[in-house]
């Protein structure tokens, strides 16, 4: 008898605590505010992003990406050549053959599947992996060409970023920082490449990746506020659902290339993301200078960054500030010697 009653007791007391922490109203306020950038309220999310069936081209281009060998060599040798600030390229190692997987890419418009996965899902992980392996290893095959003076370098570095778009609409904040990655992998050796630039590349340093990431991160709070709103909706989940819409207005109206943002209180700390993000702006105007002093033009000294400016001396490009990022990140510098 008494360790029934010790049991109702205990049970009285639970059903204490979680009506003293229940803030349904709280949580449904902090729902209803609006995110930047017109990107709605998080109710919304779910009505932005309707499923996606993959095309054939994306199953065939999954199944030739898979087929590359894991390649250490091969990665640190792309990572190497994104962080130095030498025009040269050093000899590669042994690369694997991806034209079949380049000419998909320039020939076919690849679909890939969009669904409701949950957060961090292992088939959204291994598509990831994949998907920056066959990145790298188109980067690795561009800067060997490049090596040999070969113009044909700028079609791999073009097929990773049909890659990249092809990410386009994918909810995911691990498939928008791959995108986000592939991006920086065709910047980081883009002045390394035989003049002249190609045209296309001009969509690389005019696209921002910010805005994709944001509705990502929106996404993502969508998520976990959805199933804390129907089983425990509190004030730590409504004050978690604000500091992540805060978190965004800061990201959006950023203005320097050198920020750090405040920790958002749910899922994987952001602070490297919402940094690496806003320093690739400065990243690609490095490129977009290094190749204009190449081809014999002024560079531009003002940048979009508020906290920076670009000098050239007649050797060495340099940005007026460095913007460290941290590890396992392997940025490319902000200080270039494009001629000897």
């Amino acid at each position: 008898m008494k360790k029934a009653l010790g049991v109702v007791a205990a049970l009285a007391l639970v059903v204490w605590v979680i009506s003293w922490f229940r803030a349904p109203a709280d949580v449904a306020k902090s729902a209803a505010r609006e995110w930047p950038g017109g990107m709605g309220t998080i109710e919304t999310v779910a009505d932005r992003l309707p499923p996606v069936q993959a095309n054939d081209a994306s199953r065939k281009l999954t199944a030739l990406a898979k087929a590359l060998p894991k390649n250490d060599a091969l990665d640190e040798y792309v990572f190497s050549e994104m962080t130095r600030d030498e025009l040269t390229i050093k000899e590669p190692p042994a690369i694997p053959d991806v034209a079949p997987i380049r000419d998909m890419l320039l020939r076919e418009p690849i679909v890939l599947p969009r669904r409701n996965e949950e957060i961090g899902d292992a088939d959204t992980t291994t598509r990831r992996a994949v998907l920056l392996t066959a990145a790298r290893t188109l980067v690795a095959s561009a800067l060997k060409k490049a090596r040999a003076n070969d113009p044909d370098a700028w079609e791999d570095l073009h097929a990773v970023w049909k890659l990249a778009r092809s990410l386009d609409g994918r909810p995911q904040m691990m498939i928008q920082t791959a995108s986000m990655s592939m991006g920086r992998f065709i910047n980081a050796v883009a002045w390394k490449m035989p003049l002249p630039a190609p045209a296309w590349l001009r969509e690389v340093h005019e696209h921002d990746n910010v805005p994709a990431l944001l509705e990502a991160f929106q996404h993502q709070t969508a998520s976990y506020w959805q199933d804390g709103a129907q089983l425990f909706p509190t004030k730590m989940l409504a004050t978690s659902v604000e500091t992540d819409r805060l978190i965004a207005v800061d990201v959006y109206n950023a203005t320097a290339c050198d920020v750090n943002t405040r920790e958002n209180e749910l899922g994987t700390d952001l602070k490297s993301v919402w940094r690496r993000a806003l320093r690739y702006r400065a990243e690609r105007e490095a490129t977009v200078n290094a190749l204009r002093v190449r081809e014999g033009k002024p560079i531009e000294t003002k940048s979009r960054c508020s906290d920076g400016a670009w000098t050239y001396d007649g050797t060495t490009l340099r940005f007026s500030r460095e913007i460290p990022t941290a590890a396992p990140d392997r940025p490319m510098p902000l200080t270039l010697k494009v001629k000897p």
